[in-house]
């Protein structure tokens, strides 16, 4: 591929999520890598008033392949609440940033500050066990 960005898939992102999401892009953007990727998916993401259960959003499980390797049950959470060790892994992150909005079957492709190209693909989404009261 040229040096221009990869197209990008069309994605979806709840409404009563994106401003919150836009808020913590914004308070990250100097101190956090995925911070940027996330305000830019946020900026081109539809909203909709209701996520379909196969779209990943902020508390999905979802099962992935990222850079040829497969990641089995893991939720999409806030930064207080990432623990890779426990399969939770955060919206602020790169990876997290990219998985937000994607449909099952969806797959996003970028080129990382590393200037190395990096893909997702989203197999499988639903919902998470744990009560979204959590925090």
């Amino acid at each position: 591929m040229s040096k221009q960005e990869y197209q990008r898939p069309p994605i979806v992102v709840a409404e009563d999520e994106h401003e919150r999401l836009v808020s913590l892009a914004l308070s990250a953007l100097d101190r956090t890598p995925g911070a940027v990727d996330l305000f830019t998916e946020l900026a081109r993401a539809k909203t909709v008033a209701n996520l379909p259960e196969h779209v990943v959003g902020v508390g999905s499980v979802a099962t992935f392949e990222y850079d040829g390797s497969t990641y089995r049950d893991y939720e999409l959470v806030d930064p207080h609440r990432a623990d890779i060790a426990e399969g939770r892994i955060s919206v602020l992150t790169p990876v997290g940033a990219m998985l937000l909005g994607l449909s099952e079957g969806q797959s996003i492709e970028w080129v990382g500050p590393d200037k190395r190209r990096h893909k997702v693909s989203v197999e499988k989404v639903r919902a998470s066990a744990a009560p979204s009261s959590a925090t």
